[in-house]
């Protein structure tokens, strides 16, 4: 059984991890990848800002929020890992996949969903574990908007969605 486990940052995250763990602990026909989406920012916002002309101070900002972002995505995967195999959950059957994704602030949900759809189709996962809200839980909704958008395309896989 391939089952993918959507992570952020969030507390719901941490929690869909453990709930996973609870479930798969001890089965060795699991193969389970713990996703993370990191942004960066696109190609084409630093382009236009070039009409300033100070494109090179730009771009070292840019390629250091990427890089302190792809770090800290690489430690969150590995916590979230360790949570899985304090479970139970062999290591063995546990694999990290950072995606860097091109985001502008107000579209990186957007971009966020449409990278785990992608994942979850590329890999055809059995089960998609994905936080019912992330960090954006201050909105009043059933469900976050990366989880719903996730839910609309899972299309034969089981979701748990956990909260």
């Amino acid at each position: 059984m391939k089952v993918l486990i959507a992570v952020d940052s969030s507390d719901v995250a941490q929690r869909a991890v453990v709930f996973a763990g609870k479930i798969l602990a001890g089965r060795n026909d699991v193969e389970v990848t713990l996703f993370h989406v990191v942004e960066s920012i696109p190609e084409f916002v630093l382009a236009e800002s070039k009409q300033g002309g100070s494109m090179n101070a730009l771009r070292l900002v840019a390629d250091e929020w990427a890089e302190s972002n792809r770090l800290a995505g690489e430690r969150l995967l590995a916590a979230q890992r360790e949570a899985l195999t304090r479970a139970g959950v062999p290591a063995t059957c546990v694999h990290e996949r950072l995606a860097q994704k091109e985001s502008r602030p107000e579209s990186c949900r957007v971009v966020a969903a449409l990278a785990i759809i992608d994942e979850m189709k590329r890999e055809n996962y059995d089960v998609v574990v994905i936080g019912r809200r992330g960090t954006s839980s201050t909105i009043p909704t059933l469900m976050g908007g990366v989880a719903e958008k996730v839910a609309r395309e899972a299309f034969g896989r089981t979701l748990w969605v956990v909260d």
